[in-house]
């Protein structure tokens, strides 16, 4: 798979983990802490949570490109993962996203399609619970 970037845009490779603006999308405040350590280990310190969809797209607001990247989990009330990805096309996000889930191998599938189909730069998807390895993979 081959990452969007703009011409003009330095690649992701190009800009330090410690410079990348992180949005993290879990409605388990657990998964939010976990996510928030491994990134800081992974030397990634600017990450913003959200515990839903709604307050995802409120962090996000008229401004999609503030976040590189977005770690999203698929099942949440309200505004589900898929329906997350819907909203976030429409509102013109060309950043990473890596899809973080508990749900089974079919779904974590039909989720990568659906990012793809939506052309979103997927980094690829990760289960939960998420180690400092399987996400230091994909970043």
């Amino acid at each position: 798979m081959t990452d969007t970037v703009q011409a003009d845009a330095p690649s992701r490779a190009d800009v330090p983990r410690s410079a990348w603006k992180v949005l993290v999308v879990d409605d388990d405040s657990f998964q939010l802490e976990l996510l928030t350590g491994v990134l800081y280990g992974l030397g990634v310190w600017d990450v913003t949570t959200a515990s839903n969809g709604a307050t995802a797209m409120d962090q996000l607001g008229a401004l999609p490109e503030r976040f590189n990247l977005i770690l999203l989990d698929l099942h949440m009330p309200g505004m589900d993962g898929f329906r997350f990805m819907e909203a976030l096309a429409a509102a013109g996000y060309g950043g990473a996203l890596i899809i973080v889930s508990g749900q089974s191998d079919a779904v974590l599938h039909a989720a990568s399609l659906v990012a793809k189909l939506r052309r979103f730069s997927l980094l690829g998807s990760v289960s939960k619970p998420v180690g400092s390895a399987a996400l230091s993979a994909l970043i």
